[in-house]
Order: C-alpha cells, then sequence, then structure tokens
C-alpha cells in the first residue's frame, strides 16, 4: 500500500511539475512573441519615416540587430532592397499575406512556420505615402528549440523538482499509512484516525462484532463436537478424498494405537493395517463397508462409508468398534459351555455305569456297596460343580445385589483354617495363622468364600510335610491377607492362566485331589466385587504366595 502510494503521489507531481513547466514556457514564448511583433511595428515605423526622407540610401546604412530583415517591395509587388539577399532572385511579393494586408489598411503583420528550422518568422509591413511598402522580419525559436536552449538549467529545476517530488511523496507515504499500520483491529473503538479512514474503520468495528459472533459459535460448536467425539466409545477416523486424514478422535487413537506415536497425514503413508487401508480405499472408490477384521493383536468392527456431496466423492468416514473383548466373551462362552459339557459328563458317565453294574444280575452283594459309595461321591461332585455354576453365575450378573457389612477379616480366616485344618491333617500339611483383628466392608459369606479357595488350593497343590502360612493385617488403611504355601509352585505362563474357568496346571493331580476347576475364578470375581486387588508371586518347587488387598 506504501509503494501505491508513493507511485501515485511521486508521478502526480511529476506530471503537475511538467505541465506547470510546459505551459509556463508557453506563456512566456507567446508573451515574448507578442512583444517581439510590437518591436517590429515600431522598427517599421521608424524605417519608413527614414526611408521617406532619404530614399533607399538610408536602408544601405541602416544597422540591423541579428535575426533583422528588411525588405522594400514596389507598387508592383518587385523588390527594391533586400538586407539578406539579391533583389534580382527574389520573386514578386504581392501575394505575401502582410503585404496584401498593408497596402490594403497601410499596415500588416503575418507569423510563418519552418518545420524543417524548427522556427517562426515573424513579418510587419507599412505603405509608404508614394505607395511602396517596407518590410521588416525576424526570427523566433520554437519552445522545444527554446527548453533545448536551456536544457542545463532546465536539467537541474527538473532534478531539484523531483527530488522534493520523491521526498514529498515517500514522507507523505508514510504517513498516510502510520494510522492504518498503528490500526488495531481487535480494539479499532480505541483508535484515532483521520476523516478519510473513518469508514473503514467503522466496517471493521462492525466486522469485529459479526466475526467476534461467529468466533464464539464455532467454538461453542468445536467444543461440543470434541466433547461428543473425546467421549465417543467408537473410533471415529475422517479423510478426504486424497486420503489425507482429518481428524481422528481419542477411542481410534487407542484403537488403533500406532496414531499416538506421531500425527499421520496421509492413510497409505501410515503404519495402518492393510485390511484398514484397503477398507479406507474401497470407501473412497464408493462402497459402503461394514466388516470385523483382527488388528494386530485386536478385533474390530469397522463401518467405512463414502462422503458424497453434489454426487461426489469428497471423503470417507471410518466407525471403529473394538470387539475384542467380546470376541474374548465370546470364545471363553464356547470354551466354557465345552468344558462345563466334560465336567458334568464325567460324574455322570460315572454314576450311570456304577448304577448299571448295581441293576446288573448276578453281582455280588458285597459290590454294591462300593458302587455305592462311588455313586454318592460322584453325585457329590456334580451337585459341587453345579453350586460353583451358580456361584459364578450370580457374581457374573452385576443385577444381582449382595447385602454388605463390617466384619472381621481376621474371625473369617480363622473359621475357614479350623474347617480346613482335618483336610491338612490328613495330607501332612501344617497351617499356621496370624493377624489381628481387621474390620472391613463386604460380603462375609463371599469372602469366607475367597479365603476357603485359596487356602484348600495351597493345601491340595503342597508337598507332603509341607505348610500353609496365612497372614491377615491392615496395610496403609486396607484390609490384606496373604496365603503362602511350600507347594509345587505355579510357572509363569500358567500364573496368567490359572482364574481361567475350568483351567488346571496339572490336571492328573486335580483328579487325585478333586475339585471343578473353578475355585479360582470364584475367588477372582469375588476379589473384584469388593473392589480388591490380586497379586501372585510363585516358583515351580518352592511354592507360591497370593496376595489380595481390600
Amino acid at each position: 500500500m506504501t509503494k501505491k502510494i508513493f507511485k501515485s503521489i511521486f508521478f502526480s507531481c511529476f506530471a503537475v511539475l511538467f505541465a506547470t513547466i510546459f505551459i509556463v514556457f508557453q506563456v512566456l514564448y507567446n508573451f515574448y512573441g507578442d512583444e517581439l511583433m510590437n518591436q517590429l511595428h515600431m522598427e517599421v515605423k521608424s524605417i519608413s519615416t527614414g526611408v521617406c526622407q532619404t530614399g533607399i540610401d538610408y536602408l544601405k546604412e541602416l544597422k540591423l540587430e541579428n535575426n533583422q530583415r528588411v525588405t522594400w517591395i514596389n507598387t508592383d509587388g518587385t523588390v527594391v532592397f533586400d538586407s539578406d539577399a539579391s533583389t534580382d532572385k527574389m520573386a514578386n511579393h504581392l501575394d505575401r499575406e502582410e503585404i496584401k494586408e498593408a497596402l490594403a489598411n497601410g499596415e500588416g503583420e503575418a507569423i510563418r512556420y519552418s518545420n524543417t528550422l524548427s522556427e517562426r518568422t515573424m513579418y510587419c509591413a507599412k505603405k509608404l505615402d508614394d505607395g511602396t511598402v517596407i518590410r521588416v522580419s525576424t526570427n523566433q525559436y520554437t519552445v522545444w528549440i527554446l527548453i533545448l536552449s536551456m536544457l542545463q538549467p532546465f536539467l537541474i529545476i527538473l532534478i531539484i523538482a523531483l527530488s522534493i517530488s520523491y521526498a514529498t511523496a515517500y514522507f507523505s507515504s508514510k504517513k498516510i499509512v502510520i494510522p492504518i499500520n498503528n490500526l488495531d483491529l481487535e480494539n479499532a473503538d480505541e483508535v484515532v484516525v483521520y476523516d478519510e479512514i473513518k469508514p473503514l474503520v467503522k466496517k471493521i468495528r462492525n466486522q469485529n462484532t459479526v466475526i467476534s459472533e461467529k468466533i464464539k459459535e464455532l467454538k461453542h460448536t468445536q467444543a461440543e463436537f470434541n466433547t461428543i467425539t473425546s467421549n465417543m466409545r467408537e473410533g471415529l477416523v475422517v479423510v478426504d478424498k486424497k486420503g489425507k486424514i482429518l481428524f481422528y478422535n481419542k477411542s481410534a487413537e487407542k484403537m488403533l494405537n500406532v496414531m499416538t506415536d506421531k500425527k499421520i497425514k496421509y492413510v497409505e503413508d501410515s503404519e495402518l493395517e492393510e485390511k484398514f487401508k484397503e477398507n479406507i480405499e474401497k470407501a473412497l472408490n464408493g462402497d459402503h463397508i461394514s466388516q470385523t477384521i483382527k488388528y494386530y493383536d485386536k478385533y474390530i468392527n469397522i463401518y467405512c462409508n463414502p462422503v458424497i456431496v453434489d454426487e461426489k466423492i469428497k471423503g470417507a468416514i471410518a466407525v471403529i468398534l473394538d470387539i475384542t473383548e467380546k470376541h474374548q466373551r465370546e470364545m471363553l462362552r464356547r470354551e466354557f459351555s465345552a468344558n462345563i459339557s466334560h465336567e458334568l459328563k464325567t460324574p455322570l458317565t460315572a454314576i450311570l455305569a456304577s448304577a448299571e453294574i448295581i441293576s446288573m444280575e448276578g453281582t455280588p452283594k458285597e459290590n454294591d456297596i462300593h458302587f455305592s459309595k462311588n455313586i454318592m461321591k460322584e453325585a457329590n461332585r456334580l451337585i459341587t460343580l453345579v453350586e460353583d455354576i451358580i456361584k459364578l453365575s450370580k457374581l457374573d450378573d452385576k443385577s444381582v445385589m449382595y447385602d454388605t457389612e463390617y466384619t472381621d477379616l481376621y474371625t473369617i480366616t480363622k473359621n475357614v483354617v479350623d474347617s480346613l485344618t482335618p483336610i491338612a491333617d490328613n495330607s501332612n500339611v501344617t497351617l499356621e495363622l496370624f493377624g489381628e483383628k481387621t474390620m472391613i466392608h463386604g460380603v462375609p459369606s463371599l469372602l469366607s468364600e475367597i479365603v476357603y479357595n485359596l487356602v484348600d488350593n495351597a493345601i491340595k497343590y503342597n508337598k507332603e510335610n509341607g505348610k500353609v502360612t496365612i497372614t491377615v493385617s491392615k496395610v496403609n488403611e486396607k484390609a490384606q491377607i496373604i496365603i503362602e504355601d511350600t507347594g509345587i509352585g505355579i510357572s509363569q505362563e500358567d500364573q496368567n492362566r490359572i482364574f481361567e474357568r475350568f483351567y488346571r496346571v496339572d490336571k492328573s493331580r486335580s483328579k487325585e485331589v478333586g475339585g471343578t476347576g473353578l475355585g479360582l475364578s470364584i475367588v477372582k470375581n469375588g476379589v473384584r466385587q469388593h473392589n480388591g486387588n490380586l497379586e501372585i508371586e510363585s516358583t515351580i518347587g518352592k511354592g507360591t504366595k497370593i496376595t489380595v488387598t481390600f
């Protein structure tokens, strides 16, 4: 803007200066011409008087100024005398404008231009008493020749004028734009400006009001959008028609994980799984995709749809659902169904076999007692299994409400130890209980089930003459129970799976000691029901330590 103002002022000053100089020269030139013509009239009158008195001798002795010429023309147009040329070679002058006018009016004048010589000749003629005509002429250069003759002073004046114009344009342009450059667009009301830009300031002021309202509206809309998308469980990815990623929310970051490490600009340049890229590309080609894919270690449902505006594809939107947990639950459900079918089938088969043997004719009576006991054993195992399944179902059902109360964890543990002591004695395992009164807000029956299963497992999977140590205490205002045994131990691989339903570390030993394979699952769900934490430490051949904190 400064350059534009500078150029406008500078060239305006230059044009005005040039026009002024030309006009001044033209006016002076015309004035000088008029004065020169007046001088010629005076000269011709003086010469006419001399000629009338002394004749041609006066003309011959007359001293003329530079560029002046005197001509005496006879009544028939022939030249009697000329100060510059021979009369013999001169043409008749009756057709000359100034001669005609002098013969008619007594005096005459004329001006003739010479383009070749870039000058004009001024003529003044006077009729004498005898009818002859005296003519005096002189030359005058044109304006341009006059300017060229004054070129040096003219250039000096021009340089000075241009310098002044440049300085005027420079400082004027700076001064004009200073209020504009200092204009605070945010606080236009506080700006002091000259009248010419007050309409601009007023428009800016009004525009600021409109923009502020729009910004507030956009921020509000953006905040709502961010709140909604940030709290969506579903992942959301938006790309344009070139595959450039325009937006993705936190859920998408978490599900696709590679986006957290670095900002990705284009889908094709990303480290996203190939199936995901393929679905995005299909959507950009106009296809609607709904597919479940295995994404690295996750399972996700992906819904890709093109964004169509005016029948043209402008981009694509991908909605992602993490169904890993659902998939795992489905796998566990199938595994649980298979396991429970197997676990139920085993005792039922044993019961059926024993019953068939008893019902067979010829079976010795002394064998009836053995098979009856076997039926009772398998029936009790079946009942225990069903009871454990019912317990797990209740723990899984979040709608089931348990009655909680303040109870002493140490007392519950002592009752469990007392009930399991005969079983421990039969297995040559020593039980030791340490601790103090430790109050906890929970479900007594469920707490007793947790402690019972942990201590029972510690006895079952112990060594001959082994030991189980149980410690109940208050740690950091939380109730804690530690069950530590000297048993066979659990491998690191199995530690991650022992809380799965029907999972057994040593299946052959499990058959010997009995059990349904659901005990630790009940423990895990019971601890979760109390918002507790369960930790396990174990070494093969040395024993296991389980710590539960409520």
